[in-house]
């Protein structure tokens, strides 16, 4: 299998949904109150009802393809 672009293989609303994931996960962690805990839990819920994410197998798939992309709050904390 050739090398292509998260965007090509995945749809850009599914890796925004997880890119929002792990922001929403960062937030909770800084702040571990109800009200960023349901935040959280919310774009969690939004992202395993994405048609593409329930699809056998594309977790990790989708997962990797972020993951190879860069995690949005690694970068910001690294900056």
């Amino acid at each position: 299998m050739g090398v292509v672009s998260d965007t090509h293989v995945f749809p850009a609303d599914l890796l925004d949904l997880q890119r929002r994931w792990y922001a929403a996960e960062a937030a909770w962690v800084a702040d571990p109150t109800e009200e960023t805990r349901g935040v959280f839990a919310a774009v969690g819920a939004e992202l395993y009802a994405h048609p593409h994410w329930g699809g056998v197998g594309n977790q990790y798939e989708a997962f990797m393809a972020l993951k190879k992309a860069g995690r949005p709050d690694a970068a910001a904390s690294a900056a």
